[in-house]
C-alpha cells in the first residue's frame, strides 16, 4: 500500500510485536504536504477484534490531550477495513537513547538539563491528567527529546480514564517496566493520578545524583516516590511547583534551546536526529532495557552510578 487516503506513506519507521508506524506525508491542493507519521496493527493482529479494540481506545485517550509536551494526534484513519492513526512526526531521541548515550561517555545529564526535561514530562502528564487520563506507562522509552530540545510523552497504549480517580489495574503485570511502575500498579490495586507521580519521580530519581543535589531537591524525589500515594504529591501540578521553585532558587532554570544544544551535543557522532514517530517503547518488544544501579530507595537509576557532584560551598 503506498498512500492511506490522502496520505502518501514514505517509509516504515517502526515495527513492533503488533503494530507498524509509518513515515508519511499528508497531501493537500497547490503542493500543500505535512510529515507525519501513521500507526497501524499489522496484518494478523488486524484481524484479532481485542487487538482493534485496543488501537480504538488507545486513539481515543491520546486523541483527548492536547498539549506541547504530548505527541499530537491528527486523525483516525479508516482504510480497506483496516484502522490508522496519523500523528505528529518527532524528530529526537528516546529519553532512554540519551541517557544510554550519556552513560556509555561516563558522564551525566546536568541537573539544569534534567529538570527541563522532567518538567516538561510532568506538564505533559498534567494535561493527560486534565483530560480524565492516567498514563500509567511513563517510561524513557515513552518519552521524546526532540532536536529542538523539547520532551513529549506518547504511548497511550495502558492510558485509561479515572472518572472516580479509582482505576483498576487490568494490563498484564509483564507489560509493565518494575523500575518505573508505581507499587499499587504492580500489585493491581486501584490506581489515580498519583501513580503517574511516582513514576516521574523514579525518571527523577534515575536523573539526579542523590549525592550532591540540593536536599530540596531529594526531599521532592523522596516524597515522589512514597510507596504510600497519600504520602506522594497529590497531583502533577504539584510536582511540577515544587520542581519550578527548587529551580528558581538554584538558578537551574534553561531554555529550550540550551537543551537542544546540549542533546545535539550528545549525539552529534551519531549524526543527524531521525524521525521518530510516537511508537511503543518495551511493551511491543523493542528488546532487552539496560540493567542499570540502583539509586535512591533502591530505585533503579543511572544517577546512582555516574560521577558526583562536588559539595556545595
Amino acid at each position: 500500500m503506498s498512500s492511506v487516503r490522502d496520505h502518501q506513506i514514505d517509509a516504515l519507521l517502526h515495527r513492533g510485536a503488533t503494530a507498524d508506524v509509518w513515515r508519511a506525508t499528508r497531501l493537500g491542493p497547490n503542493g500543500f504536504a505535512v510529515p507525519v507519521a501513521l500507526k497501524t496493527l499489522n496484518e494478523a493482529c488486524a484481524a484479532a477484534p481485542d487487538l482493534v479494540r485496543g488501537f480504538l481506545k488507545e486513539s481515543r485517550a491520546a486523541s483527548s490531550v492536547q498539549h506541547t509536551n504530548v505527541v499530537g494526534v491528527r486523525e483516525l484513519i479508516l482504510e480497506q477495513d483496516r484502522y490508522w492513526l496519523a500523528m505528529d512526526l518527532v524528530t529526537g531521541w528516546s529519553l532512554r537513547a540519551l541517557l544510554g548515550a550519556v552513560e556509555a561517555a561516563g558522564q551525566r545529564v546536568p541537573i539544569p538539563i534534567a529538570l527541563s526535561l522532567v518538567r516538561d514530562a510532568v506538564r505533559g502528564l498534567g494535561a493527560v491528567h486534565e483530560a480524565g487520563l492516567v498514563h500509567r506507562n511513563v517510561t524513557p522509552d515513552n518519552l521524546m527529546v526532540s532536536a529542538a530540545g523539547q520532551l513529549v510523552a506518547f504511548d497511550f497504549g495502558l492510558a485509561t480514564w479515572h472518572h472516580t480517580q479509582r482505576i483498576q489495574y487490568t494490563a498484564p503485570v509483564e507489560d509493565l517496566d518494575p523500575a518505573y511502575a508505581s507499587p499499587e500498579l504492580r500489585a493491581r490495586l486501584p490506581v489515580d493520578a498519583r501513580t503517574d507521580v511516582f513514576s516521574l519521580g523514579a525518571l527523577l530519581d534515575q536523573l539526579i545524583p542523590e549525592h550532591g543535589a540540593p536536599i530540596g531537591l531529594n526531599a521532592i524525589i523522596g516524597r515522589a516516590l512514597e510507596t504510600d500515594p497519600a504520602r506522594r504529591f497529590p497531583s502533577a501540578l504539584a510536582l511540577e511547583t515544587a520542581l519550578d521553585l527548587v529551580s528558581i532558587r538554584e538558578g537551574w532554570m534553561v531554555p529550550a534551546s540550551y537543551v537542544s544544544a546540549y542533546v545535539n551535543d550528545v549525539f552529534r557522532s551519531a549524526g543527524p536526529a531521525p524521525s521518530v514517530a510516537a511508537q511503543p517503547g518495551y511493551a511491543e518488544g523493542s528488546g532487552a532495557r539496560a540493567v542499570l544501579p540502583r539509586g535512591r530507595r533502591g530505585m533503579v537509576g543511572v544517577g546512582a552510578m555516574l560521577p558526583r557532584l562536588r559539595p556545595r560551598s
